[in-house]
């Protein structure tokens, strides 16, 4: 054994190191084994008193992916075709009509949506420019930039979005609280997200397509609303009796079809803004008030048997829907004849939440389409408790420009009501009742607390430059993922059991030596997956499976060489040290060659694939390791110390 004291310390290091960094995982294994068999009652119990504990404990242990404790895999696609109307400093018919085209064609064709619009505008006018549409001094746009100079502009501005909108997504996972989220760059309009552990995936997908584009609209004149609301209905000819009663402004007795809830309209929803907590003199008007509605309930045709219209004075309510009519109605809003009858400047925005008293009955505003102030003013926001209605609300500040233009805003307009619409929904519509000069505000009417803090996260991220569609989502129960875990667990044990058999049957002594390394393996894999916190997939247990048979190959090409030097008559000591220096080359080069494989499909792979490209690499560097050291210590030990017989089979 002389000569051999650095490798046996680097052997007791490594081993140690892989055990401390394991142990937390054997813990948390034996600690949900003890609450597995408590009772209910028991268990909550324990948690309550043992809340930190566990947590340490689960924060140290092996992490696990999706496809082992279940969770959620989201691919999110960018509208590109939004963010370049966005970028357009100008807009007419033709513009949109090669814009949808354009859309279209990268889809069909596969191609980005920027070549396809720029194909498509090209086709259609072979001499035109785009910089009139997109001209903007400031980015190098001018009227005499040229297509492929628009082009490659409109190119940067899509992979700066989607970088920002990463960079957005992961600031909303890190507030939502995943452990050891996977959230990459898929393409170049795609971002795939890997979210083990999650158990509400409404909730989540959510808050991924959330745009988070906040804006304040003031309330459109009612009497073009009234106006244009009676053309639309006249438009679908809806019979003598139902334009009787829209005109008296009654109410009916019968619901609305397939509404099957009371549609009695109540308050709208509060906007209140708090008053500062900081020193400094005190804010003029904290609050504004809520407006009143009448009832109504929907007659039997047309336009009207899906919505609710309200006729009363004053109002800039359009009507009324269940949500499950909202997208029939934004269709026969939606009509291009229909279209033209709304009031230009005035855009139909629907409320994000039911109505109090009714389970799912929305209201359609009327909103000026000029956007007073946007949520790039908001410089933090947070859930707070109304201390009228105990309920919570999402308070906000506003830098010193929001506050500025709120003030004038709120000054100019007392007694109107003003709408604050989150991503296309009005959250709230109150009056305002006098100046607001605090640069505080808050939104409230909120059904929960989760919802407040889903609202807050999605303010704290910033908001993205273009929404964010979901085109692929799987998720895994806890259940299915047990159940991989027990498959997974049964081929490791199947395949390692297979491979000691064998080595044992086939190479007798020798083989036992390198079922004590392979063992020896297996445990530094797990180890050094904890220490470098990456995460255990169901690819990953796959590359453990191959791993455990590319660690004995080592080893056979050691064996095999020494039983060749013994043919040749070399004492065993003497067949042993030639075998392991002999077989050196071949081993490394198939190994190392191996390890840049893994190298490669971790830099390029995604989800699972990267899952298996990292059990893949640690499995390499642990079975060289036990293969060349570890089972050379052994040996040694046997032929030099115990003066030991061993067979080579």
């Amino acid at each position: 054994m002389q000569g051999n004291g650095f490798k046996l310390g680097l052997t007791i290091f490594f081993v140690g190191l892989c055990g401390y960094y394991l142990f937390p995982s054997v813990q948390n294994m034996y600690m949900s084994y003890q609450m597995d068999q408590m009772g209910e009652e028991e268990r909550q119990e324990y948690v309550s008193e043992n809340r930190q504990r566990i947590q340490s404990i689960e924060e140290s242990s092996l992490n696990l992916g999706l496809d082992l404790q279940g969770g959620m895999h989201v691919t999110l696609q960018m509208k590109v075709g939004n963010l370049i109307e966005q970028l357009a400093t100008r807009t007419d018919e033709n513009f949109q009509d090669i814009l949808n085209a354009g859309v279209q064609r990268a889809e069909e064709e596969r191609i980005s949506v920027v070549d396809a619009f720029v194909q498509e505008f090209e086709s259609r006018n072979s001499e035109g420019r785009l910089s009139r549409y997109f001209r903007n001094e400031s980015e190098g746009i001018t009227r005499s930039s040229s297509n492929d100079d628009v082009q490659e502009y409109l190119s940067q501005q899509v992979d700066d979005a989607v970088s920002t909108a990463m960079d957005i997504v992961r600031n909303r996972v890190d507030q939502y609280g995943v452990t050891e989220p996977s959230i990459q760059k898929q393409g170049s309009r795609r971002i795939s997200v890997e979210l083990p552990g999650v158990e509400d995936p409404e909730r989540v997908r959510n808050l991924l397509e959330s745009a988070s584009q906040l804006t304040f609209h003031l309330m459109a004149e009612p009497s073009r609303v009234q106006s244009a609301v009676q053309s639309m209905i006249d438009y679908y000819e809806p019979t003598a009796e139902d334009s009787a009663r829209i005109a008296e402004g009654g109410t009916a007795d019968t619901a609305a079809t397939g509404a099957g809830t009371d549609t009695t309209t109540q308050e709208a929803t509060d906007l209140t803004a708090a008053a500062s907590d900081q020193d400094g003199p005190p804010q003029q008007g904290t609050s504004l008030s809520e407006p009143g509605d009448g009832e109504q309930a929907g007659p039997q045709n047309s336009l009207l048997s899906v919505m609710q219209p309200l006729p009363r004075q004053g109002s800039a309510t359009v009507g009324y829907a269940t949500e499950r009519d909202t997208a029939r109605v934004n269709e026969l809003l939606n009509k291009p004849e229909v279209r033209q009858m709304v009031p230009p400047g005035v855009q139909f925005v629907w409320t994000a939440n039911s109505l109090p008293g009714s389970q799912n009955t929305h209201e359609l505003l009327a909103l000026r389409e000029e956007t007073e102030l946007t949520g790039e003013v908001i410089t933090d926001a947070s859930v707070q408790f109304s201390r009228q209605t105990n309920q919570p609300e999402v308070s906000m500040s506003m830098n010193s420009e929001g506050t500025r233009i709120w003030g004038r805003i709120t000054k100019a307009n007392v007694g109107e009501r003003v709408a604050v619409v989150l991503d296309g929904l009005v959250y709230s519509a109150p009056n305002i009742e006098e100046p607001i000069l605090g640069g505080r505000t808050s939104i409230s009417g909120l059904d929960s607390r989760t919802e407040a803090q889903d609202i807050v996260t999605i303010l704290r991220s910033g908001s993205m430059r273009a929404p964010m569609d979901i085109i692929e989502e799987r998720t895994v129960g806890p259940s299915l993922g047990q159940e991989s875990i027990r498959a997974g667990f049964i081929s490791v044990t199947v395949g390692l059991l297979l491979v000691v058999l064998f080595m044992v049957m086939y190479y007798r002594t020798a083989g036992i030596v390198a079922n004590v390394a392979l063992l020896l393996n297996v445990i530094l894999i797990l180890g050094i997956l904890a220490g470098f916190n990456a995460t255990l997939t169901l690819p990953g247990i796959a590359g453990i499976v191959l791993t455990i048979g590319m660690a004995v190959d080592a080893n056979v090409l050691i064996y095999d060489r020494v039983r060749e030097e013994q043919a040749t008559g070399k004492t065993l000591r003497a067949a042993i040290g030639a075998g392991y220096d002999n077989s050196l080359s071949a081993i490394l080069d198939a190994n190392i060659t191996t390890f840049f494989v893994g190298v490669i499909l971790y830099s390029f792979g995604v989800g699972p694939i990267k899952g298996f490209a990292v059990t893949l690499m640690a499995g390499i560097l642990s079975s060289l390791f036990t293969a060349i050291i570890v089972t050379r210590l052994i040996f040694d030990y046997m032929v030099e110390e115990k003066k030991m017989e061993v067979s080579y089979g």
